[in-house]
């Protein structure tokens, strides 16, 4: 059965949310209304003609996902923003909207995608996606950047659907403001970037992210529902054991929920009543 069919088949109950993994940061999330794709990446491009060796192939491929309702994209490196998945895929579901910042938009339009299916979102402004409440807040990968006239090239999403909150970081780090801006919501969901930063992948163009320990502190400091990890498997030359995660979490509370969500699996996460 292809990962499609089965998000056809699986029904949401209420305060639920239902999430694929599609590896690196990608997920798709499935809601009473729709289905949201979070930063896709489903090739082997490196977007300049040539090839990147997966750890794993795609579980999906992008022709196959006719059932996008959006695509939400939170920045422009090829792994996140990859116009050979999401130009098959936006032809495969010709009712899909596409969200993200200016840089993807330059990206994706230059690519051949219509302008008129692109949003880029206002900061903290809330905005309707196919029955989902999608707020954009700023991320900084490795630092935070702002252009005076187009606003910010890294964006995390918080998403209200359903009663369930989730929070996607894309890529970052840990800046000022970060917990502060995040505090305003109560985060059921957050998927948090693990395989860090370091001075010999920054020496080799490798931009960085929060590490495990970050994410750990981050998930206690904001007090996650659950935290699931992210951009720790795909790529050999940028990984993390993401065990080290999990003990370090452990060790900071070991009633803190978490999550590996492996490629096409599925979690089927209901918000308890309060």
């Amino acid at each position: 059965m292809s990962l499609t069919s089965q998000m056809g088949k699986v029904e949401m109950v209420n305060r639920a949310l239902g999430f694929w993994g599609l590896g690196q940061v990608g997920v798709a999330i499935k809601g009473p209304t729709g289905v949201l794709y979070v930063d896709p990446y489903l090739t082997d491009s490196d977007g300049e003609g040539g090839w990147l060796e997966r750890s794993f192939p795609p579980p999906v491929k992008p022709e196959e996902v006719t059932n996008a309702s959006a695509v939400l994209l939170t920045h422009d490196h090829v792994d996140h923003t990859d116009p050979e998945t999401l130009l098959p895929l936006a032809s495969a579901s010709p009712q899909a909207r596409f969200v993200c910042p200016f840089t993807s938009r330059d990206t994706l339009v230059e690519a051949g995608l219509d302008g008129d299916r692109i949003t880029v979102p206002e900061i903290s402004e809330p905005l309707e996606v196919a029955g989902a409440s999608v707020t954009a807040v700023p991320s900084a990968h490795t630092e935070l950047e702002r252009d005076p006239e187009r606003g910010y090239p890294y964006l995390g999403y918080v998403i209200d659907w359903n009663g369930v909150t989730l929070y996607h970081a894309g890529d970052t780090v840990i800046y000022d403001g970060l917990i502060e801006t995040l505090d305003r919501w109560k985060i059921d969901v957050a998927f948090v970037p693990i395989n860090g930063r370091d001075f010999f992948r920054t020496r080799e163009g490798i931009v960085g992210n929060t590490d495990y320990r970050e994410a750990a502190h981050l998930a206690e400091e904001l007090d996650f529902g659950l935290v699931v990890p992210t951009h720790f498997d795909l790529f050999a030359f940028n990984a993390v054991d993401p065990g080290l995660f999990a003990s370090y979490l452990h060790r900071l509370n070991h009633e803190r929920r978490h999550k590996f969500l492996s490629p096409g699996e599925l979690l089927y996460f209901v918000r308890e009543s309060t």
